[in-house]
């Protein structure tokens, strides 16, 4: 599930850059390439050091909110892996087409009369990558968590491969319980209730589950809880479309948290109804630019022959 998730991210990253690519001029197309090159060249320990324990940070502050049944604090030990992409793609961006890097340059960030070393500098880096423990991910986007999701193995979210364990196993919440929990969970992260429902209302539903060799589907105590709805215009080869902003998870036997997704979507960074500060890495040019340590080759001793 996550994966095709992460994998729809990287499509609609690259139709952005696609886009930001067919508007600029052939000489701006040369300075992005470049800046591109020059950010992601070399990201190694420093960079990606400074990132995990930035998300750390963020994902014990968001555990302890949202009270996971999770060891805490997280500790580095307790991270089981990591992903870290390229420092171009935690840049933050304007909302609109051409999607430019959100900077005090505004349109000129790729004019070739300013110097690239004082266009990089301006570049704003969020916090972008994923950790995960034992029985939790945490997903980041531009400076935001994005995605909370409880694990039964890494990047399977519980119960996705084993439903079948729910049928018959009865829910102690119903619908409106499941909003309740939801909007606590929401509130706690800093998220903008209200406002977002005034942007699009609120729908709950119950996960109807079809068995092998059933033939009537059966509802299971999973209940999904989402808010909002942002249209997308149609942008180079994207086409318009529709889609939910948050949506929110409950495992109705235990009123657990089973996902949290904040900002669905919005691949810009941009969302206001997240009120937490964003995560920005202010030295990631420095950082990336810095060499790994070298390693310290181990020689094998010489043998010599006894006299």
């Amino acid at each position: 599930m996550i994966k095709a998730f992460l994998l729809s991210v990287i499509g609609c990253v690259l139709a952005q850059n696609v886009c930001a690519t067919s508007l600029l001029t052939r000489a701006q197309n040369a300075e992005m390439l470049a800046m591109v090159t020059n950010i992601n060249h070399g990201a190694g320990l420093a960079y990606r050091a400074v990132v995990i324990q930035r998300m750390l940070a963020e994902a014990n502050w968001a555990a302890d909110q949202l009270k996971l049944p999770i060891k805490r604090p997280i500790q580095v030990t307790d991270i089981e892996g990591s992903g870290i992409g390229p420092a171009w793609f935690a840049v933050l961006q304007e909302p609109n087409p051409p999607y430019l890097p959100d900077t005090v340059l505004g349109t000129h960030i790729y004019d070739a009369d300013i110097p690239r070393e004082v266009r990089l500098r301006a570049l704003k880096v969020g916090v972008d990558g994923v950790i995960w423990t034992t029985n939790f991910e945490f997903n980041f986007y531009r400076g935001r968590l994005l995605d909370v999701m409880r694990l039964s193995a890494p990047h399977v979210e519980y119960y996705a491969t084993n439903l079948d364990d729910l049928i018959g196993k009865p829910s102690v919440i119903d619908t409106n319980g499941a909003y309740q929990l939801a909007t606590q969970w929401l509130a706690v992260v800093d998220v903008d209730v209200a406002a977002l429902e005034k942007q699009g209302g609120h729908s709950v539903n119950q996960l109807h589950y079809l068995a092998r060799s059933a033939t009537n589907a059966v509802a299971l105590p999973l209940y999904y809880v989402d808010f909002g709805s942002r249209h997308v215009a149609a942008s180079g080869n994207l086409k318009a479309f529709d889609e939910l902003l948050v949506s929110v998870e409950i495992l109705g036997t235990t009123k657990e948290l089973q996902e949290l997704t904040i900002g669905r979507g919005v691949l810009v960074g941009d969302f206001p109804y997240d009120h937490r500060p964003l995560l920005l890495i202010t030295n990631a040019l420095d950082l990336v630019r810095t060499p790994n340590p070298r390693v310290k080759q181990l020689h094998r001793p010489i043998l010599t022959n006894s006299p």
